[in-house]
C-alpha cells in the first residue's frame, strides 16, 4: 500500500476503535500512521495523523495533546494549507481549556474562528463559537458565554448541524444553571438536546433522560 494512503486509513481507524474503547489498539493504528506519514513525506498527510494523534491524547494527556495540535498547525501552515492549520488550532484551543489553560484557549479559538469566517466555513466557525462560550463560561463571563453559544446555536441550526447543536444546548443549560439562570430555559434547552439525541440515537439521550428526571448524570 502507498504509504500515504496507509497513514490516512490507519489514522481514521484510530477514531472507531477509541470510540469502543480499545486505546491500546487505536495507539497501535496511530503509531503505525505515524511511521507511514513520515515515509511519505506528504505533509498534509503528516498534519492529519498529527491531529488525530492529539485527539487520542484528548482522553488522556493534554500536555501531548496540545504538542500534536501544534506540531499539525506547523505542518499544515508549511503546506499552505489554512484550513487545516485553523482545525488543528480549534482542537489546539480545545485541549488548552480543557488544561485550564483558558484565557490562553480563547486566543486560540477566536484565531480559529475568525479564519473559519474568513473562509465562509461558517459551520466551522460555529463550532468554534461553542467552544469560545464554554471558555468564557468556566471564567465565569456568564454573558459572553450565553452570548457566543445563542449565535452558534443560530448558525449550527441553520446548517442543519444537528449533533452540534445538541452540544451547544448543553453547554448553554451547563453555564446558566450554575449561574443560578432560569430553570425553565435550563430545561427548556435540555429537553431539545434530548429530542436530538433521541432522533439521532445518541448514547448521550439516556445521560439527559437521567438528569431531566432529577437523578444524576452519567460522568463524561
Amino acid at each position: 500500500m502507498v504509504p500515504a494512503a496507509e497513514a490516512r486509513l490507519r489514522s481514521l481507524l484510530s477514531r472507531p476503535l477509541m470510540d469502543l474503547g480499545e486505546y491500546e489498539a487505536a495507539r497501535r493504528e496511530l503509531d503505525a500512521a505515524e511511521a507511514c506519514a513520515e515515509v511519505s513525506d506528504h505533509l498534509v498527510v503528516r498534519a492529519s495523523v498529527q491531529e488525530f494523534s492529539g485527539r487520542y491524547w484528548d482522553r488522556t494527556d493534554p500536555v501531548r495533546a496540545m504538542e500534536a495540535y501544534r506540531n499539525a498547525i506547523d505542518l499544515n501552515t508549511a503546506a499552505h494549507e489554512g484550513r487545516g492549520a485553523a482545525i488543528a488550532s480549534y482542537f489546539l484551543g480545545c485541549a488548552q481549556d480543557a488544561a485550564e489553560a483558558h484565557r490562553e484557549a480563547l486566543h486560540t479559538l477566536r484565531g480559529a474562528h475568525d479564519e473559519f469566517v474568513a473562509r465562509n466555513d461558517l459551520r466551522m466557525a460555529a463550532r468554534a463559537q461553542v467552544a469560545i462560550g464554554i471558555a468564557h463560561g468556566r471564567l465565569d463571563e456568564t454573558d459572553a458565554a450565553v452570548r457566543a453559544l445563542s449565535e452558534a446555536i443560530e448558525i449550527l441550526e441553520k446548517k442543519k448541524a444537528t449533533h452540534y447543536v445538541a452540544q451547544a444546548l448543553v453547554a448553554l443549560a451547563d453555564i446558566q444553571e450554575s449561574s443560578q439562570g432560569d430553570p425553565h430555559q435550563v430545561r427548556a434547552h435540555l429537553e431539545r438536546a434530548l429530542e436530538i439525541y433521541e432522533a439521532g440515537g445518541s448514547p448521550l439521550a439516556e445521560e439527559l433522560r437521567t438528569r431531566l428526571a432529577g437523578g444524576e448524570p452519567t460522568a463524561r
